[in-house]
């Protein structure tokens, strides 16, 4: 009866048909066709070099994606002689798809920002705001593969 009992929870634990949202082998049924992209360069690449994998779909519904990306570092507060002592970065990331087909357009607006303190030393002050920025690079793109899945469902 003890087994029995054990072997039902496994049973309905294995049917319940959950699937992780980030599985890297789910296949989206969205082509990118042609991709534009304006504004800052750094982000630009790493966002082409990650939807990249859209182009080679075969796929009916085939988009065009306008991307426009901005980066923004602003000093929030200062020390007595004048120096920053944090620092606000915030990247934003406009997405517009275009479907040529049957005249849908999607636009979505992506933004990430984060704070952080000054350092005595410059390099590392600097590469830590590279790490920063690589971080949320990371995180926007995560939210537009979210996006484009969901998208996906909607058509």
């Amino acid at each position: 009866m003890r087994n029995l009992k054990y072997l039902f929870i496994f049973l309905f634990v294995l049917s319940c048909g959950y699937t992780p949202i980030y599985q890297t082998d789910q296949k989206l049924n969205i082509k990118l066709d042609t991709i534009n992209s304006s504004g800052d360069k750094d982000i630009n690449r790493e966002i082409l070099k990650n939807l990249g994998k859209y182009r080679n779909i075969d796929s009916n519904n085939i988009f065009d994606l306008s991307i426009n990306s901005t980066k923004k570092e602003d000093v929030v507060t200062k020390d007595k002689k004048g120096n920053a002592a944090s620092y606000k970065l915030t990247l934003e990331v406009d997405i517009s798809l275009n479907n040529n087909s049957n005249n849908k357009n999607f636009t979505k607006k992506f933004i990430k920002d984060m704070s952080f303190n000054s350092k005595n030393n410059k390099f590392e002050l600097d590469q830590y705001r590279s790490n920063l920025e690589k971080n949320m690079i990371s995180q926007i793109l995560q939210d537009i593969n979210i996006y484009l899945r969901n998208l996906e469902n909607d058509l």
